[in-house]
């Protein structure tokens, strides 16, 4: 089944946005840029879950519609599973995940984002024990990627450098912070006494801790072991003048790979790319292959950023994991907002002039503003308080139980000169349901027909 514009009777939102878990969610719902509306609406939907739904200007007339949502679980099954049924109820234009992967070190710096432009599971295949007993894994992982045109724009994106949440990435990674405190026992110095202490290493606690207990560089107090002298000897001949400075912020388009457990292996990406087609791959989480698979089989692209939180090993630095998220999310929204001229352009509704007071049977009712109405606003008493915030009188509101007939009566009077003009009424819809795109699409028609 293709699901386009036409499949659920109305009309299709321009990207359904899933990310495997809340905190990645939460970091979604703080983009701004661009917010057509004051802030996303999330609500419930009939069957009791949690969306978010905005809509982000762009250099088209019409806006960038989007639906957030979250899995209750990470994992493959589960944000295919949700991708599935919130496209059967809303249909869209495209299917994308933002989040946090782990990133290849060396190629990639923590807070940094990935676009991917493959995607594909790596413990896909099979499982064979020789006659000696030795396991072995013989991958057969498909690909799926974007097509070329989006492929170009995901390398089109401009690294950002000015906005306000790249203050909140990290300012030193914890492996900064422990060579410096190896440079300086090697010098003979208590790093605790060193003029550059405080801002060189701020996290005092956790860096000791990794090093006496995950690095085994030190004993306890301020000891280097033998290899962590050798490793500090190492630094001291690589950078005799001082360390460098953490990597700016970037943005990669390259592969991301999908399995099914957290990584905390130091070789997980040299075999990787020895093992897989996919030798530049910088990133692997537990989600995107899936909806890689999903978009393929209903003919919708699917757009994967995810922010570098970790290296997939045992030294990880949870500090990024918040602003990894958040990265994640601006970028993939900035690339949607910057290639808003690939998604369809939306069919143009029925319009009646404001200005004409027309007879009830010449209006020529626009039948999916009918249904939005009346699947948002059901209850009398929802359509009275919509109807009284657009400025009409309550008292105008009849009883009606069909919500369908009732939305019918109402557009009618509001065509026909009741105080609660067509494109008020649609601007408190919009309050209400930001990223609606019957809502937006025909109040974009209604003040294109009054300029």
């Amino acid at each position: 089944m293709n699901f386009d514009a036409n499949n659920d009777g109305g009309t299709a939102i321009d990207v359904l946005l899933i990310c495997a878990l809340k905190d990645e969610y939460d970091q979604v719902l703080h983009v701004a840029d661009g917010l057509v509306s004051p802030e996303w609406k999330e609500h419930r939907l009939p069957d009791g879950w949690i969306v978010a739904d905005s809509a982000f200007s762009t250099a088209r007339n019409s806006p960038l519609t989007i639906r957030a949502t979250h899995a209750e679980h990470m994992g493959r099954e589960h944000a295919q599973a949700i991708a599935s049924k919130l496209i059967q109820q809303q249909s869209a234009h495209c299917i994308a995940m933002s989040g946090i992967c782990a990133g290849r070190r060396g190629e990639v710096a923590l807070g940094d984002v990935i676009f991917a432009d493959r995607l594909g599971s790596y413990d896909a295949g099979k499982l064979v024990v020789d006659e000696d007993g030795e396991r072995r894994f013989q991958g057969d992982m498909f690909q799926f990627r974007p097509s070329p045109v989006w492929a170009q724009r995901m390398q089109h994106v401009k690294t950002p450098t000015d906005c306000a949440w790249l203050s909140e990435r990290p300012k030193l990674p914890l492996e900064n912070q422990e060579n410096w405190v190896l440079l300086r026992i090697l010098a003979g110095d208590d790093p605790r006494q060193h003029p550059d202490f405080k801002e060189a290493c701020p996290d005092w606690n956790k860096v000791l801790t990794r090093l006496w207990e995950k690095r085994g560089w030190l004993e306890k107090p301020l000891v280097l072991t033998a290899s962590g002298r050798a490793w500090a000897e190492e630094l001291n001949l690589r950078y005799p003048a001082e360390l460098p400075e953490p990597p700016a912020f970037k943005i990669h388009t390259a592969p991301i790979l999908t399995g099914a457990a957290v990584t905390e292996d130091a070789g997980i990406f040299p075999r990787l790319s020895n093992s897989t087609a996919m030798r530049k791959v910088l990133g692997i989480e537990m989600e995107a292959s899936a909806l890689g698979a999903f978009g393929e089989i209903h003919n919708l692209p699917v757009l994967v950023a995810k922010g570098v939180s970790d290296y997939g090993d045992s030294f990880k630095d949870d500090r990024y994991q918040t602003f990894a998220a958040r990265a994640a999310a601006e970028c993939l929204i900035k690339l949607l907002r910057e290639s808003a001229d690939l998604f369809p352009a939306k069919k143009a509704a029925v319009h009646v002039s404001s200005a004409i007071f027309l007879r009830p049977s010449s209006l020529g009712i626009p039948n999916d503003l009918i249904l939005a109405l009346a699947e948002f606003y059901p209850d009398v008493r929802e359509a009275r308080a919509l109807w009284e915030r657009a400025g009409g009188r309550g008292s105008e509101v009849e009883n009606i139980a069909r919500p369908r007939d009732l939305w019918q009566r109402l557009w009618q009077n509001s065509m026909q000169g009741s105080a609660a003009r067509p494109e008020a009424l649609l601007r408190a819809a919009l309050e209400d349901y930001p990223a609606n795109p019957v809502f937006a699409s025909h109040l974009a028609s209604l003040i294109r027909q009054s300029t």
